[in-house]
């Protein structure tokens, strides 16, 4: 019986749609607006903590739709709030842009630095530095 059971279940989850592996499958073949639909199924239903830094960079740099910082920001604030180190970078890039917390954009590189070139990338291009 118990191996009828989980049989079923592993098939039953084979049929789950796996929206943020799409959503990458997607963003990787540059089809970003598709991209986007499937991150924000990925966010409502597997609570897809790469699907909110995924659209944040979406918005930020234009991928698919018309770039905008603002729209970026409450994405990007929930990936760092779920855990997402480099939603850090790109956080404070999207403050930068907006400009609008220029001190805690400055916080956010300086500890994204610590793990990620990509913040230092971002304070170099604008023009800020990170002490190590």
């Amino acid at each position: 019986m118990k191996r009828i059971v989980f049989c079923f279940i592993l098939s039953c989850t084979a049929l789950i749609a796996d929206h943020f592996r799409d959503g990458m499958l997607a963003y990787k073949a540059g089809d970003f607006v598709h991209a986007k639909e499937l991150f924000e199924a990925a966010i409502k239903k597997e609570n897809s903590v790469q699907g909110y830094f995924y659209i944040g960079k979406i918005y930020l740099y234009g991928e698919g739709v018309e770039s905008n910082a603002s729209l970026a920001i409450p994405y990007l604030e929930q990936a760092v709030m779920k855990g997402n180190i480099k939603a850090k970078c790109y956080l404070a890039e999207a403050y930068l842009k907006s400009r609008i917390k220029h001190e805690e954009a400055t916080v956010l590189l300086q500890q994204g630095a610590q793990e990620s070139q990509t913040c230092l990338e971002i304070a170099t291009a604008y023009n800020i530095v990170i002490k190590r």
